[in-house]
Order: structure tokens, then C-alpha cells, then sequence
């Protein structure tokens, strides 16, 4: 079912898209007292209005050992008029495939993205605080640093 959902919301996206892109990020995760490195992929379409949606896999590693995840953004970009630097803001959902279980999160996000000139690249800066709720729950953040490559 969530792959189903996840799917639609990229097959709707796209058919509304703007300007598609594929992209990737490294950063940290973690609650307080653990900072994890993780790294991911994502795929996203810009829509009508400043809007984009972004949906991706990450992995993080606890342990030696490359634990997985999905996500899904809906974002805003945010206007700066005479800058080339495009802060955004956004809301999405986090499901991480444990050993033990799935658990499921919420998240929200602040980013900067800054186009490269003569390139389709565009770097960004996000932090995603967030809660996961599992067991009695926690407080998580992600950070993360990357680049999109526009179609």
C-alpha cells in the first residue's frame, strides 16, 4: 500500500511537472547523543506555484550495519528577490525499515538551494527535524548537503 501511495504521488507529480529532477545527499541523522551518517537518493518534480514533491531512499548506518528508508516531501520555494540563493520550506513523512520493525515519522524541512551557473546542478543545505514514532517516540533530525541534476 505504500508503495502504491508513494507511486502516485510521483506518477501525479510528474504529470503536473515543471522541472524534474534526480538527486542525491550525504549528512547526518540522529537524536540526541546519536549522529549516524547517512546518504540517499531522491527524485522530485517542480509544480505550478513553487511547489515541488520529492520522494527518495536513504540509509543510515548503525553499526556497521546500512539500515533503509523512504521518504516523501512536499516543499515550498520561498522567494528572494535579487538573489540566486532559493530557501524553501516543507513538510514530508519518513518510513525506516528496522531488524525489529518498521517505523514511521514525520518531518519537516529548511533548506537553501543555489543554482550552478552553466550547469543543470543545484546544490543544497536542508535540516529536517522531526519525530519518530517508535516505542515511546523520539525527537530525530536529518542534515543533509547534495546536489539535483534538472532534466
Amino acid at each position: 500500500m505504500k508503495k502504491l501511495i508513494l507511486g502516485g504521488l510521483l506518477a501525479l507529480g510528474f504529470a503536473l511537472a515543471q522541472a524534474p529532477y534526480v538527486g542525491g545527499h550525504v549528512g547526518l541523522f540522529g537524536t540526541s547523543g546519536l549522529n549516524l551518517l547517512n546518504g540517499g537518493l531522491h527524485a522530485g518534480v517542480g509544480l505550478q506555484g513553487g511547489l515541488e514533491v520529492r520522494g527518495g531512499v536513504d540509509f543510515s548506518s548503525v553499526f556497521g550495519v546500512l539500515l533503509p528508508g523512504v521518504n516523501a516531501d512536499v516543499l515550498m520555494n520561498l522567494s528572494m528577490p535579487g538573489s540566486p540563493v532559493v530557501p524553501y520550506v516543507g513538510l514530508g513523512g519518513n518510513l525506516w525499515l528496522w531488524p525489529n520493525g518498521s517505523f514511521f515519522g514525520a518531518h519537516g524541512t529548511l533548506g537553501l538551494k543555489y543554482p550552478i551557473a552553466g550547469a543543470p546542478l543545484t546544490a543544497f543545505l536542508e535540516v529536517q527535524p522531526g519525530y519518530a514514532f517508535a516505542g515511546a517516540g523520539a525527537f530525530v533530525y536529518y542534515l543533509k548537503v547534495g546536489a539535483n541534476y534538472g532534466f
